[in-house]
């Protein structure tokens, strides 16, 4: 217990030392206050910046030649810079461009008769600024600990320091692949097609949509 406070209190020092040095506030030390203290601007950015917008759309078709429909949204996917992530006889799921996009949903609407379509977009600007800002301050905090890991002279120093710069790494490494899947997500939106072949009716079909039409046709008039 001895050692950690006097480790933590050495930490404290050297980010003390380091923000005389420069003038401003300790990235890590304060990194609660720095982060309130960035709200203001944060809101007032967001007010005229873009906004990052994850879309996803989904289309429900009617079609002839489901093989053929098939092979025709892979050309399509293609030509849209786009990649499939999931695929079946009767559907295909891609990753489209966000410019692209509504380009990629003309053509798959002339394929046949649209049964269903959605489409979807979540603001994810908010949440992507907030994972910026704490990893900015957390790569802060990391290269303190460094500074502090090389002054380090003691094994049960050394073995403190490594400790919690593991937990800061590991935090790092989190908020960058939250960070990416967001860019991900605004760039390339999700699209789902499905399709499946429009039957026609057989004979008794055929006399029963007349005797429907026939009904119809009564209650018209």
């Amino acid at each position: 217990m001895v050692k950690y406070i006097q480790i933590t209190t050495a930490i404290i020092a050297l980010l003390l030392t380091s923000c005389a040095s420069n003038g401003r506030a300790p990235a890590g030390y304060s990194e609660a206050q720095s982060y309130e203290l960035s709200e203001v601007s944060r809101s007032q950015e967001t007010q005229s910046d873009n906004r990052m917008i994850a879309y996803s759309a989904s289309l429900d078709l009617f079609v002839k030649k489901p093989e053929e429909t098939r092979k025709l949204l892979n050309e399509q996917i293609k030509v849209n810079n786009g990649y499939i992530t999931k695929e079946a006889d009767n559907y295909i799921t891609a990753r489209i461009p966000a410019e692209n996009m509504d380009n990629f949903l003309t053509f798959a609407k002339t394929l046949g008769k649209v049964n269903n379509e959605s489409k979807t977009g979540t603001d994810i600007t908010d949440q992507y600024r907030d994972n910026v800002l704490r990893l900015e301050s957390l790569r802060s905090v990391q290269k303190r600990y460094i500074t502090l890991l090389d002054r380090a002279n003691s094994v049960s120093d050394i073995l403190i320091v490594e400790k919690e710069l593991e937990r800061i790494n590991l935090e790092i490494e989190r908020l960058e692949g939250r960070i990416k899947h967001a860019e991900q997500s605004a760039a390339y939106s999700i699209v789902t097609v499905r399709f499946r072949e429009k039957t026609k009716p057989g004979p008794v079909g055929w006399v029963f949509y007349g005797l429907f039409q026939g009904i119809k046709w009564l209650f018209v008039w």
